[in-house]
């Protein structure tokens, strides 16, 4: 299977990390904070934590921080299947293709929940074929795209003829609250809203994917993922992630032959400094400028770094493609050039 085209989509509002604690600041939760908690907002966000700013599709920050568990699914659902389109949009005018010659349609997301899901919204909003295939995949939190492009690849090989497009798309506003919970102040620092789309084929493209490799650990299940709490969902994220998330990916970047170019998921400033220090090199350069400039975007983030790489003319002959998140798990993949 080949990569024909990859495109990207973000709201158009943006905000820096010190106007989101300013807002913050104005907010009524604030003076019901305890003193520990605004000291843990104030020091993510005022300190140096490798993010300029983040997307949000809001019309006013405010709103942000404020809504019942049931606004912010509806948040969700307004808002993911049309960043989403997007991105699709976008991708399918690179590969010089129409909606109607879409063939499969897949779907990754978590920071919401719809029945149908977001593939339903997306397919009409495009105008898509009402034989086109769909499936939505959820579970795999910010690790999700890897294994969505494997689930594509099975398609390739059924539907040997078919023009496929992967989407990842969260919308991670849609999943803040605030609490005194330490794993819930810092998530509402480093996350932001984005869509990575990507279309493939059998039969032409610059670059063709292969060596999809896993790492499944459950032991460690309670240090990163989503529960349930009161409606919401709450992030749990324990201090070990980025140790934990570096000892994975080492593994299986050794099981890759060791390609020389690598992009990551960024997860965060402490997740890449441990990534680059386990993996023995200098700067991944996209992967850090993805969270510089958007935050943590979960899933979308890896493809959205490789789209970084595409758009300046990135020449290796090979990359190796990693992302991770809950289970705990972790996922890699190879591009190597066609042409």
């Amino acid at each position: 299977m080949k990569l024909v085209s990859l495109a990207t989509d973000f709201p158009s509002q943006s905000f820096t990390q010190i106007e989101c604690l300013e807002e913050m600041r104005k907010a009524p939760f604030w003076r019901n904070l305890k003193d520990r908690s605004k000291l843990i907002l104030e020091k993510v966000l005022e300190s140096d934590s490798s993010i300029k700013k983040r997307h949000f599709q809001v019309d006013d920050i405010s709103e942000v921080w404020g809504r019942s568990a049931e606004e912010l699914n509806k948040h969700y659902e307004l808002s993911a299947p049309s960043i989403g389109a997007n991105a699709i949009e976008k991708a399918i005018i690179k590969a010089n293709i129409d909606a109607l010659d879409i063939d499969v349609l897949l779907v990754s997301s978590c920071t919401g929940y719809l029945c149908p899901g977001i593939s339903s919204y997306v397919a009409q909003k495009l105008g898509c074929r009402n034989n086109i295939h769909t499936q939505d995949v959820t579970g795999h939190g910010c690790g999700a795209a890897i294994p969505l492009t494997q689930i594509a690849h099975g398609y390739s090989k059924l539907m040997p003829s078919a023009c496929i497009v992967t989407l990842s798309v969260e919308v991670c506003s849609a999943a803040f609250y605030i609490s005194d919970e330490p794993d819930v102040l810092i998530s509402t620092c480093l996350f932001g809203d984005g869509a990575a789309a990507a279309v493939w084929s059998s039969s032409e493209g610059d670059y063709e994917v292969y060596g999809y490799e896993s790492f499944l650990n459950p032991k460690e299940r309670e240090k990163i993922r989503f529960v349930n709490s009161g409606g919401k969902l709450k992030n749990q994220l324990h201090r070990s992630v980025p140790e934990m998330t570096a000892k994975a990916v080492k593994k299986l970047y050794e099981n890759s032959e060791n390609p020389k170019k690598i992009i990551t998921h960024g997860g965060g400033r402490d997740v890449i400094d441990a990534l680059e220090k386990k993996l023995e090199i200098t700067e991944m350069v996209e992967t850090r400028k993805v969270l510089a400039n958007y935050g943590n975007l979960s899933s979308p983030s890896v493809m959205v770094a490789l789209d970084e790489y595409l758009k300046n003319d990135g020449n290796d002959d090979e990359i190796w493609l990693s992302s991770f998140g809950a289970g705990f798990s972790a996922h890699s993949m190879k591009l190597r050039k066609t042409r």
